[in-house]
């Protein structure tokens, strides 16, 4: 099982790529949903062994009240046969991952294995991107939206890369990699989201080491950790800024990357003023800012509260590669709006389906914490990162639509879940317990063995 879990792995990070640049048959898109539909039927019988025991209860309820959220959208919208399917597709493919960390817990070799081949394959991005730029200058064009390496989204690859150098913090923080290597893998790590020229690097990448470093190191050693980051981050931002605004050079609609922040009317463009012009909105044919596309949905909801609380049905606003009779009724008529996880989830789930999304991020960030505090081990170090890379995820939701993007959801899940089918392991032996007597709380940990 360990090797059908990198080949899950590689696949999520290479096959799309490969089936696109080769012009392959279109149905191996496929693949990732086989493999979850293999793992279904392993956790099912692995789990009913010891009855999901590593599973907390609390993401039973979750799970549980989201799938009658679900069924509501999608009885009130009258969701078709084929939206479902598609829905359930984007939303559900990856989930088996986090169960299957539950059922089949990683010893600290087998995580560290894992981790090598993300490693691995985290640094393949780099000479991919660059290739891909080159490409894009020898057709004398300036975009870096087509620099996406492997994973065929130009904010995909930057978010999956900021994450993997916070999972690095986490390992530094518990003195898991050395400060040299740590230091060199960063630059590695995030040259690509420089000549891909993701603006939202300098949000994700100081936010996600702010909420690491607050939380994931030792209270005596915050200020250390803090101090060299920052050093690291000063270092990538004199590189990240001119190579921006070199690569933008000769582009005719460029704007520079402080302009671009501090300049009121240029940021009133990208996030609201593109859903003034003509041919973006609902019904439109092009796309929006990010700011229209949070708000416009939920004006078009609140018109009716029980599709504001349930959502169109899941599936019933998403595109499909399988046929029309596949795609979402109304794909087409907030096409231009898609342009965020948002924009689906308060479509497809409505408010209700949101919140829950955003409960299960909580407990997630909630029982990483935990493990990074209490575990010693290897998992405590990722859960550490992890922290912070949840904190990407719900930021995220607000910038791209990343949840339909295997790379990410599938390694999420599977990372996430050995993270709290970790914590369940410590209060199940007892080094972890929390009891309550009125308002007070006493935490009572013993030494992890």
């Amino acid at each position: 099982m360990q090797v059908f879990i990198l080949v899950i792995v590689c696949c999520v990070m290479l096959s799309d790529f490969v089936v696109v640049t080769l012009n392959l048959p279109p149905f191996l898109h496929f693949i990732p949903e086989v493999l979850s539909g293999i793992l279904v039927v392993y956790i099912f019988i692995a789990g009913t062994r010891d009855r999901f025991r590593l599973v907390a209860s609390k993401y039973w309820l979750v799970f549980g009240a989201l799938s009658i959220v679900i069924l509501c959208g999608v009885i009130n919208g009258g969701t078709g046969s084929g939206a479902v399917i598609t829905g359930m597709r984007f939303y559900l493919r990856a989930l088996p991952m986090f169960f299957l960390a539950a059922v089949m817990p990683l010893t600290d070799d087998q995580l560290k294995r894992l981790l090598k081949w993300l490693l691995g394959l985290s640094l393949i991005q780099l000479p991919v991107a660059g290739y891909q730029r080159w490409i894009v200058y020898s057709e004398d064009r300036y975009t870096g939206d087509e620099v996406r390496g492997t994973l065929l989204d130009s904010g995909i690859l930057s978010m999956f890369l900021i994450c993997a150098v916070l999972v690095m913090v986490g390992l530094l923080l518990k003195r898991r990699i050395s400060a040299l290597w740590f230091t060199v893998l960063f630059f590695l790590l995030l040259l690509p989201t420089t000549i891909n020229e993701t603006k939202v690097t300098v949000i994700f990448l100081p936010l996600g080491l702010l909420v690491t470093l607050l939380l994931g190191a030792e209270p005596g050693k915050r200020l250390r950790y803090t101090a060299l980051t920052l050093i690291a981050l000063i270092g990538f931002g004199a590189i990240f800024v001119p190579v921006y605004d070199m690569l933008e050079e000769h582009n005719h609609y460029k704007v520079k990357l402080v302009d671009f922040f501090t300049n009121q009317q240029q940021l009133d463009n990208y996030l609201i003023a593109h859903g003034r012009n003509h041919g973006t909105g609902i019904g439109g044919t092009k796309l929006s800012g990010r700011g229209d596309a949070v708000m416009v949905p939920v004006a078009y909801l609140a018109r009716d509260p029980v599709t504001l609380a349930f959502g169109l049905g899941i599936g019933n606003a998403s595109p499909s590669n399988l046929g029309k009779n596949f795609e979402g009724t109304y794909n087409r008529l907030f096409r231009s709006l898609l342009v965020t996880s948002f924009s689906y989830f308060v479509l497809e789930l409505g408010l209700f389906g949101v919140a829950l999304i955003l409960m299960l991020y909580w407990m997630i960030f909630a029982d990483s914490m935990a493990v990074a505090r209490l575990d010693t081990g290897l998992v405590g170090a990722v859960a550490a990162g992890w922290t912070g890379v949840t904190a990407i995820f719900v930021l995220g939701i607000l910038y791209t639509t990343f949840y339909q993007f295997p790379s990410l959801t599938y390694l999420y899940c599977y990372l996430g879940g050995i993270i709290c089918a970790r914590r369940s392991a410590l209060i199940l032996d007892g080094s972890y317990s929390v009891t309550a007597t009125g308002a007070e709380r006493t935490l009572s940990v013993r030494a992890v063995s």
